[in-house]
């Protein structure tokens, strides 16, 4: 008797979610097996029976979050308006997966190379998505560094998620108004 699709599927995604809170909470190497099965609502043989091991476990919570949602693009308009309804939606997000992302610094930075690997992956994909944000100004100059614009945007918006973490009552709508005020113009772009 085994464990038929329309079972395995929902267990799955609770023992995933159930894994990113706790390893959110203490990091993957503190958390036992034992631990995340209860956590997940399995016995730990049922917890081996979808996960081999920590490890994929661990891949598998990283893959969750890189493939949970396609992006869909913006439609075209002043390269001031993209950058304030794209850094909008992206912080949303960050603050949306709070748990992932503080599990994915921490993991990072302990050499972890499940967390890098997808830290990666994920960095690509953010920099591909405000680069074909950015192509569909309007009104975007010919020679406008797009790639510089990028890196910036990418590196502000971080930074204002961990000022965000320190201080949630800040100014982060007033922070991504500036960012399209001074960035908009500099690409050819000029403020609404």
């Amino acid at each position: 008797m085994g464990v038929d699709a329309g079972t395995a599927a929902p267990t799955r995604e609770r023992i995933v979610d159930a894994a990113l809170r706790l390893f959110s909470e203490r990091g993957t190497i503190a958390v036992s097996m034992r631990e995340l099965a209860d956590a997940g609502g399995v016995t730990v043989p049922g917890l081996y029976y979808h996960f081999a091991s920590k490890a994929e476990l661990v891949r598998a919570v990283y893959r969750q979050r890189v493939e949970r949602e396609p992006w869909s693009p913006p439609g075209p308009a002043p390269v001031h308006t993209l950058i304030l309804e794209q850094a909008s939606r992206e912080f949303e997000r960050f603050v949306e997966d709070y748990d992932f992302l503080r599990l994915m610094q921490r993991e990072s930075i302990l050499g972890d190379p499940d967390a890098r690997e997808v830290g990666a992956a994920l960095s690509t994909e953010w920099r591909a998505r405000w680069r074909e944000t950015l192509l569909l100004g309007t009104d975007l100059a010919p020679g406008a560094d797009v790639s510089a614009a990028t890196d910036v945007l990418t590196t502000f918006l971080w930074g204002l998620f961990v000022e965000y973490l320190n201080r949630p009552d800040g100014p982060v709508d007033e922070r991504i108004r500036d960012l399209a005020r001074v960035l908009g113009p500099a690409l050819g772009g000029a403020p609404a």
